[in-house]
């Protein structure tokens, strides 16, 4: 497994998402891939998915998160870590087209690709970043239009999937808040389990081998940052997991033994949004019942490559 605990001072100062258009209900997927609702919301308890506009890009959907997490953030970006599968071009970067939406001309922006794990390793590349001495506030951001990847009329796939972005900016913290450990992993062996072919053609996935492994690294990657960190699984105020689907969320939490409480769904209304899912999903954790000063948060996922990781962090909420 990987690096050790990073400097605690470096926090989430402010949090920002984007889910494009109006929400896309079961019927309009069921229509295309003829599958049956029921077995749509049985299955996997997804409701609603968003689905960007044609010419809606990658980098308009994260300059957009960034931008509502900018908003009362307390620093200014020096640097700008993008995950996605999606990118606008090969290249450059899409982070570099935020970065000069942004109007942050001068700030390192570059890409992070680990599927749906891509958030938390962008996070760990920017955290290590700051320790090195490269930046002090960076923006970490989460995006994609995966819909695009996925053939609109295969009843595997096309109900799982949809677009988004999400953002933090990260910024300084008290000691003892913040960033407390990471944790990744990958193993490239499996890596014909979810992929989309070089030479063109849609997303393809082996359900039955995604699930195996995100119930067995999911819980082996949380626990190592856990530990790393010095605290105990059920310590934790919120875990925020990636939302492959509700029904993957629920046997996750309650494989480690969580209550719903604690994890929070909302792939019900996303679906699956690739690198979007976490920063997204804790960015409407917070505004629906917002994390209190002390509050330890933890996020967990897993994704193609395969991939997975963790982030254990102490939230830290200032006083008006």
């Amino acid at each position: 497994m990987t690096v050790s605990a990073i400097d605690a001072s470096l926090g989430i100062v402010g949090l920002g998402a984007c889910l494009p258009g109006p929400p896309v209900a079961n019927e309009s997927v069921g229509k295309s891939t003829g599958v049956e609702l029921e077995w749509i919301r049985d299955r996997i308890g997804i409701e609603a998915r968003h689905h960007a506009a044609p010419g809606e890009s990658t980098s308009d959907l994260a300059t957009h998160a960034a931008r509502h997490a900018l908003r009362d953030a307390p620093v200014v970006p020096d640097l700008v870590v993008l995950a996605t599968v999606t990118s606008d071009r090969s290249v450059p970067a899409t982070a570099c087209y935020v970065q000069d939406r942004l109007g942050l001309s001068g700030a390192p922006a570059l890409d992070v690709n680990a599927a749906c794990s891509g958030f938390v390793y962008a996070l760990t590349t920017a955290a290590g970043m700051v320790r090195a001495g490269v930046a002090r506030n960076p923006l970490v951001i989460g995006a994609d239009v995966f819909t695009r990847c996925v053939d609109p009329t295969d009843r595997r796939t096309a109900p799982l999937f949809g677009d988004g972005a999400g953002a933090v900016q990260l910024g300084p913290v008290p000691e003892g808040y913040g960033i407390l450990s990471t944790e990744l992993w990958a193993d490239g062996g499996k890596a014909h389990v979810a992929t989309i072919p070089h030479t063109g053609g849609w997303f393809e996935m082996d359900g039955r081998a995604v699930t195996g492994t995100v119930l067995e690294m999911g819980p082996k990657v949380l626990n190592s940052a856990l530990d790393k960190a010095g605290v105990r699984l059920d310590e934790l105020n919120r875990l925020i997991v990636h939302q492959a689907n509700p029904r993957l969320v629920r046997k996750l939490g309650d494989f480690v033994g969580l209550e719903t409480d604690v994890v929070p769904d909302y792939g019900r209304r996303t679906g699956n949004i690739a690198a979007a899912s976490i920063p997204v999903t804790l960015t409407l954790a917070h505004r629906d019942r917002p994390f209190r000063d002390g509050d330890l948060v933890a996020l967990v996922a897993v994704g193609a490559g395969m991939t997975a990781g963790a982030v254990v962090l102490r939230w830290h909420e200032p006083t008006a």
